[in-house]
């Protein structure tokens, strides 16, 4: 029986397609890592001779011998994409943003808490300077974390078909 269901097992993987993944990438010069993006995810982008804006799109289907892109509803050349927007944040940036943050927020409660109590002692510039990191962690994750790519000459986007295919028997 075991014989049996190798057999078959064999018989359909030499027949059939094994693996078959599309990948938007985002290559850029002078470094060998790309970004992937994979269908059905949502992506932010930008469009050439577009001035309304951002657009947000899930992406549902890719074309590699073309190299089209259906975002929505709508086929689009990755010639005419002018600039792409990543949701996840850069690691560095959100790591010290948030701590700012915290240590912000600490020094306010610790501020306000001991002036309740009434030890003014302990109240030195708690509330100034945890306002401070609260605005320099927010700032910092606002403006350093979001991962933007401008494509033209040094980057640019690319659709790849991974396929494996068997011998056909026909």
């Amino acid at each position: 029986m075991r014989i049996l269901i190798l057999f078959f097992f064999f018989e359909f993987a030499s027949t059939h397609e094994v693996f078959c993944q599309k990948y938007l990438i985002i290559e850029r010069t002078g470094t060998a890592k790309t970004e992937r993006i994979e269908i059905y995810d949502e992506i932010t982008f930008e469009l050439k001779d577009d001035d309304k804006g951002w657009y947000t799109r899930q992406l549902l289907d890719l074309n590699a011998d073309a190299q089209l892109v259906l975002l929505g509803d709508t086929w689009f050349p990755l010639g005419n994409i002018k600039r792409i927007y990543l949701k996840r944040q850069r690691v560095l940036a959100t790591v010290i943003g948030t701590a700012l943050q915290g240590g912000g927020v600490s020094m306010f409660l610790g501020d306000a808490y001991y002036t309740v109590r009434g030890n003014p002692e302990y109240t030195q510039g708690g509330f100034e300077f945890g306002a401070l990191n609260i605005l320099l962690g927010t700032g910092i994750k606002a403006l350093l974390g979001p991962i933007k790519y401008k494509l033209g000459k040094k980057t640019r986007l690319r659709v790849i078909d991974i396929t494996f295919r068997s011998n056909d028997k026909t």
